[in-house]
């Protein structure tokens, strides 16, 4: 069973998630633009102006978090629709070669994993079409805040390219690891229901190996997102530098400089969403990679 077939059964949870992930991203857009306002209208004493718009501003503020609740409820629903359509597959399996270890794994990891994926892939793809927005305004703005923005969204972007299939490669090592270690669980609670002594060291020493491998992968994905991160973060306090100046020769509103450090923000945020990404997408091919194993599906997992 693949994706499509998976979306196909799973109609109304996304068309919920997709409505109410659209309206918390564009809300996070404008929500900026009329603080940035409201300080263009304090600077130039229309102080009438700025209590409205500080009453309008605090009204969607109050309309993002209630689509944020309901986008929680959209989010649960999708997962739990996904996580039961690929439940109902493996409780149907032939088991030839697939160890205890590795199918209760697949259950409770696997699946996970590609819910959790799924799930949130709409957000990320909106998050995403976010940058488009962000650029057309740097553009409107000044053209060099746009250059230096787009130049260096290219550069973190090949950064995570970069690392992606070390990601990808650490995780299958972390994998197999739990495998043989959740064996072992298996082996030891047999051993202990018939009320036997049993030898721990092979348990410790898998336990071990997977905690290593699981810092290992984890500790990669880290540094990667805050290397990115932190580049992006001084670019951001240059960019306001220049606008600083910007405005000292009158080529820039002072509110102009808040919307700026905002919109910078959310370009912070979504690269950390796409270095997530690179992550969980390395993820759920290892996990597919595993579920493909199971011989019983009429079609190989696909994403």
């Amino acid at each position: 069973m693949d994706i499509i077939t998976i979306i196909k059964n799973s109609k109304k949870p996304l068309s919920k998630k997709i409505i109410t992930s659209i309206f918390i991203q564009g809300l996070q857009l404008i929500i900026p633009v009329y603080w940035a306002t409201v300080i263009n209208k304090v600077t130039n004493m229309e102080y009438t102006s700025s209590y409205k718009l500080i009453i309008i501003t605090l009204l969607l503020t109050l309309f993002y978090y209630l689509w944020s609740y309901l986008n929680q409820l959209a989010w649960y629903n999708l997962y739990n629709k996904i996580y039961l359509e690929y439940t109902t597959l493996v409780t149907n399996a032939n088991l030839d070669n697939i160890s205890l270890g590795e199918y209760t794994n697949i259950i409770n990891n696997d699946i996970d994993i590609i819910g959790t994926f799924i799930g949130n892939l709409i957000t990320r793809i909106i998050q995403v079409l976010e940058f488009l927005v962000i650029y057309s305004y740097f553009l409107k703005v000044d053209f060099y805040i746009f250059l230096v923005t787009i130049t260096l969204s290219i550069m973190m972007f090949l950064v995570i390219l970069y690392y992606g299939s070390n990601i990808e490669i650490k995780n299958k090592t972390r994998k197999d690891n739990l495998d043989y270690k959740t064996i072992n669980i298996h082996n030891i609670y047999d051993i202990l229901k018939q009320k036997k002594k049993t030898d721990t060291k092979i348990l410790i020493k898998s336990t071990i190996t997977y905690l290593d491998s699981n810092a290992r992968f984890n500790i990669l994905v880290n540094a990667m997102i805050y290397i990115i991160l932190s580049i992006i973060e001084v670019s951001r306090y240059l960019i306001i530098i220049y606008s600083v100046h910007l405005v000292s020769i009158g080529s820039l509103e002072i509110g102009t400089i808040l919307l700026i450090y905002s919109y910078y923000q959310k370009i912070l945020t979504n690269f950390e969403v796409l270095g997530t990404i690179n992550a969980e997408f390395r993820s759920v091919k290892v996990s597919i990679n595993r579920l493909n194993r199971i011989k019983s599906f009429d079609k190989e997992v696909t994403l």
